[in-house]
């Protein structure tokens, strides 16, 4: 190959926001013929990403798995091809073709000025400033296929929109025609330089941006919106919404990618709140997001952990939902090339394990006899690696109250609570907390036993509900507020969560079966309130010593005071789940999700 192909080369310097991990391998290709090459060369199961000017692109901390291809520098023919239509390869920046066409009489290309990307950029996205769009002017592109094979399309073979082109599945750009109209060459230039100074003078050019990060809505502008919700100048770490213009996110100077996403979905929470619209992102967001710059293991070798016993089932009261989750992950590691058996637990794990060899345990059963330390217990004795927190902290997780107690002693607030064995504690219950309360047994998860009562005859009825699990019962004074869940995945939390359901509280039916429960991911809270309840489950789970994954569930009461509920070892993993939910705005996929759990065992 004539280009140039780099190792694991940070992407911050190819990206106009200047932020970014690394490329596993980027390629800079010579020209046309040496990138064909390159292409037919690779494995057909290789990852490629294309970039230009890396404009209208955030890369994620962790960098892209696979291969990167910059264009930027190269594939920059450009010529007429007849007298009003002009030929242009992808790598041409959209500046140079406008004023090429204006050099050249050609009018209509003009607005091309104002785009801060390549031509192959601009025909991905249909990228468009001050009232033009690309592909107005498009009437044929060339095509690169996955083969390295050249093809080429018509404009009408697309199906084109606003800031929208689908018709070029696993193809890029190569180049394209532009057919314009004649003109004067003077005026032409003259235009394109009153929509550089407008440019100048409303945009920060002279700040890493992206360019403009929200699409406008229909009969709207995402900078109105953005500046009527008083946002212009809020900044999450390095990155700030600009005061010069309200739609550019720009880079202070110290800014992570991460810092820039979470400042793109805080004003996207914003706006939907204070405007009642959803604003809808222009920017690309590719690669790994990746907490504190730690980069998590990768999906590669699957022969490192052996064979896998995926345990689901068991026999306590959860039994339906860890089925489901067992299913889940277990097809999601034969997709990843585990050699994974699953295996129903009905009796005794020894039983279910002694008959098979295996060389780690994926534990998936919820609930007593899977996720108290009874399960931990055996597979230690056994000298078998699993997934997840330890025989203690598995046991004192499954136990709501003493879980209460750990972090009571610690400082952290939890609702008060009274310990209900018969009903002769009802009085002193009600004397204690008063109403509401919600009746729970200690030692269920999955919302399973609990009740809400509001009255004496409701505490009886809840009291008699709770006991049928043979377990310890309290009541805990009821909560006023916004529920909020936070996963912990490798000491790093995830996404917030906030939760809303109809029912009187997130109850069994409003987890796993209801089409009413509402997630909102991002959570609506400020930069400071996300950050804070997710240093709070971090702090919460290791007062508890949990390891590898968990899920901490928070209150936010009326008057603004945070209070922990419960923590769970083995939360869910189905498809109404809350940390695949969470994992997903984290840009965490639900394979490399169970993958990384799994990798937990290897400790």
């Amino acid at each position: 190959m004539k280009g140039q192909l780099l190792i694991n080369e940070n992407l911050s310097k190819y990206t106009s926001w200047r932020v970014g991990g690394p490329a596993e391998r980027l390629y800079i290709p010579f020209d046309k013929a040496d990138l064909c090459e390159f292409i037919k060369a690779l494995p057909v199961t290789e990852s490629v990403f294309w970039m230009g000017l890396g404009s209208n692109l955030l890369v994620r901390d962790g960098g892209i798995r696979g291969t990167v291809i910059n264009i930027k520098g190269r594939l920059k023919g450009m010529t007429l091809v007849g007298e009003d239509t002009v030929y242009i390869e992808a790598g041409v920046p959209c500046a140079h073709v406008a004023r090429f066409c204006a050099e050249h009489s050609l009018v209509g290309a003009e607005f091309l000025a104002g785009i801060p990307g390549t031509m192959g950029g601009a025909l991905k996205m249909n990228a468009g400033a001050f009232g033009g769009e690309t592909w107005t002017n498009v009437i044929s592109v060339e095509m690169l296929n996955l083969t390295g094979n050249i093809t080429h399309r018509l404009a009408s073979e697309f199906d084109v929109k606003y800031r929208s082109v689908k018709g070029g599945h696993n193809e890029w750009f190569l180049s394209c025609c532009l057919k314009l109209e004649k003109g004067d060459s003077h005026t032409s230039q003259q235009k394109i330089k009153a929509l550089l100074e407008k440019r100048s003078k409303t945009q920060p050019t002279n700040q890493p941006s992206c360019g403009s990060v929200f699409k406008n809505p229909p009969n709207d502008y995402a900078a109105r919106l953005i500046e009527v919700s008083s946002l212009k100048g809020y900044a999450i770490g390095g990155a700030q919404v600009s005061d010069k213009h309200a739609n550019f996110i720009v880079n202070t100077g110290n800014s992570t990618a991460d810092d820039i996403e979470n400042l793109i979905y805080y004003v996207q929470s914003k706006v939907k709140e204070f405007q009642g619209v959803e604003l809808q992102t222009e920017v690309c967001m590719v690669g790994e997001k990746v907490a504190d710059m730690k980069k998590m293991t990768s999906l590669e070798n699957p022969e490192k952990f052996g064979r896998v016993a995926v345990l689901m089932g068991g026999s306590a009261a959860e039994r339906p939902v860890s089925l489901r989750s067992g299913a889940a992950v277990y097809e999601a590691l034969l997709r990843k090339g585990v050699d994974a058996i699953a295996i129903d637990v009905t009796a005794s794990p020894i039983e279910a394990l002694n008959a098979i060899k295996i060389d780690r345990v994926y534990n998936i059963i919820h609930g007593r006899g899977g996720e108290d330390g009874e399960l931990q217990a055996v597979l230690e004795v056994m000298g078998i690696p699993y997934t997840g927190s330890g025989v203690l902290a598995s046991a004192l997780a499954m136990d709501k109250l003493r879980t209460k107690l750990c972090w009571q002693g610690y400082g952290l607030v939890t609702p008060k609570w009274f310990l209900l064995s018969s009903d002769e504690d009802i009085d002193f219950c009600i004397e204690k907390l008063g109403f509401p309360v919600i009746v729970k047994p200690a030692q269920e998860g999955s919302s399973i036993g609990m009740s809400k009562a509001t009255t004496r005859a409701e505490l009886e009825k809840a009291l008699k509900v709770a006991l049928e699990y043979k377990c310890d019962v309290y009541a805990e004074s009821w909560v006023t507020g916004k529920e909020y869940t936070v996963a912990i995945l490798n000491d790093q939390a995830l996404p917030v969560i906030r939760l809303e359901t109809p029912n009187a509280f997130y109850d069994y039916e409003a987890k796993y079966n209801a089409t009413t429960t509402q997630y909102h991911c991002p959570a609506g809270l400020s930069a400071d309130q996300e950050q804070f309840i997710r240093d709070l489950a971090i702090k919460a789970s290791k007062v508890i010593g949990t390891k590898g994954w968990a899920r901490v569930d928070v209150f936010i009461d009326d008057k603004g005071q945070y209070q922990l509920i419960e923590i769970n070892t083995v939360p869910g993993m189905t498809d109404h789940s809350l940390v695949p939910m969470a994992a997903k705005q984290a840009g965490i996929n639900f394979e490399e999700l169970v993958w990384r759990v799994l990798e937990t065992s290897l400790g």
